[in-house]
């Protein structure tokens, strides 16, 4: 299933949830609410030991092999999510950043801000499956790493 981005905008999208398992902008939903900002950093401040490290090596790189069979069981069992906000950005809503996103699921409409569009996820894959039979989505309005609001089984994205 599809589920189009119209309304008040200069581009209608389509977006077709099925194709996200291979974009490359998926993220694992754990890793996202887990909020990662506060992962490892790494320290630039040994230049002449970080370039030593890539010239030389200090391990050896996984096989191309061994990289795609994990890069495939990941996808066989991982629950993914992508960030909605450069699709909602694609369709330039008209009134700018004052635009409001109706969004249509299975309880009913609501209404969210345009320029919260960074805190919208639309979750589509859980185990390696997709969410619903359809096709259809979850959005997520994920904050500091916790989801706020569940949008279940999204079917239309309109701006007002």
């Amino acid at each position: 299933m599809i589920i189009q981005i119209m309304g008040n905008v200069r581009f209608q999208i389509t977006l077709d949830p099925s194709t996200w398992i291979f974009d490359d902008r998926k993220e694992e939903l754990d890793k996202i609410l887990r909020n990662d900002a506060d992962e490892e950093q790494i320290d630039f401040s040994d230049s002449k030991e970080w370039n030593r490290q890539i010239i030389e090596g200090t391990t050896k790189p996984p096989t191309l092999k061994s990289e795609k069979k994990f890069k495939k069981q990941q996808l066989l069992d991982g629950t993914f999510a992508i960030c909605l906000k450069p699709f909602l950005e694609y369709a330039e809503p008209v009134r700018g950043e004052d635009a409001m996103i109706t969004f249509t699921h299975e309880a009913d409409t609501t209404i969210l801000p345009y320029d919260a569009r960074h805190t919208f996820y639309a979750h589509f894959s859980r185990d390696g499956k997709q969410l619903y039979e359809d096709g259809l989505i979850d959005v997520l309005v994920i904050k500091e790493g916790e989801i706020e609001t569940r949008l279940e089984h999204v079917s239309g994205i309109r701006f007002d």
